[in-house]
């Protein structure tokens, strides 16, 4: 009896826990749309918050308690982000995935503003995140995945000089040729698929700057999706045509002696395309 009383009331506490810790997406998504992090001068957005969304202006006082108190306790701390915090809080996968991604975009100043975002939602801004920091986070153990790696994001800028502009041509040419041959694409797509190709080698150039990165989803947003949509193609499209790019690229610098950028390429090329997926799915 005491062991099941004591099993009891330790469910009972858990429950509470992911209670008092819980997120409301619409909450999570205006907290991180304000783009700084949480100070307490910040607590004057919390009454336009709760008009927004229709939640209590109590609860998103909590929440925006809750991340400021993690975002302390797990700053500057070594190891992994959500890891962190399931070891300090006990709170479920699902709930540090949410914290993490809110804290890895207040800490990188990612642009994520509902003004120059308003379909992204906050599911897909995790999934998104979450694809980022895995691809991207810094491998010194001194770091943590909250540190986006920039040695990355400068051999990456350095590909630019190192692989001839010839190769990239015959890339784009081979891309768009297997694209032709599928009969399922619309006949545009050959076209927007060229120009898919170069807006995403510019974008992965540029990111070894500040701003660039900053705005690394805005950019997705109007550089590539609108441009795409626009021209009345899909996201299934799409996705066939990232497929198509990634074994492509590979195969054409493995084979012309450039096997040494396949890694830094697929890096970028993994996290921003899954990030174009995701934000396209609509």
């Amino acid at each position: 009896a005491v062991v099941s009383t004591q099993s009891t009331g330790a469910r009972i506490t858990d429950t509470l826990l992911q209670q008092y810790y819980s997120l409301d997406e619409e909450v999570a998504r205006e907290l991180v749309s304000r783009g700084r992090k949480m100070t307490a001068r910040f607590r004057k957005d919390l009454d336009g918050i709760s008009e927004k969304t229709g939640i209590p202006l109590r609860s998103c006082l909590r929440q925006y308690d809750n991340i400021r108190r993690i975002f302390k306790d797990i700053d500057e701390k070594e190891g992994k982000l959500i890891s962190n915090i399931q070891r300090l809080y006990g709170l479920t996968g699902r709930l540090c995935q949410q914290y993490a991604v809110i804290i890895y975009i207040l800490d990188n100043r990612l642009e994520v503003s509902t003004r120059k975002l308003p379909k992204l939602s906050y599911e897909m801004l995790v999934r998104c995140v979450l694809v980022i920091m895995q691809e991207w986070c810094s491998p010194l153990e001194t770091s943590t995945d909250m540190d986006i790696d920039r040695q990355f994001l400068k051999d990456l800028h350095s590909l630019r000089d190192r692989v001839p502009d010839t190769l990239l041509s015959g890339f784009v040419a081979c891309s768009a040729d297997t694209i032709k041959n599928n009969p399922d694409n619309p006949k545009n797509t050959v076209l927007e698929g060229k120009r898919l190709v170069h807006r995403l080698l510019s974008l992965g150039y540029s990111l070894v700057h500040t701003k660039n990165l900053t705005d690394l989803f805005p950019d997705l947003e109007e550089e590539i999706l609108g441009p795409w949509f626009s021209a009345g193609l899909s996201v299934g499209v799409l996705g066939t045509v990232v497929s198509v790019i990634m074994g492509n690229f590979v195969n054409v610098l493995t084979n012309n002696g450039f096997g040494s950028a396949v890694p830094l390429f697929s890096r970028y090329l993994k996290a921003t395309t899954s990030c174009l997926l995701y934000m396209g799915n609509r």
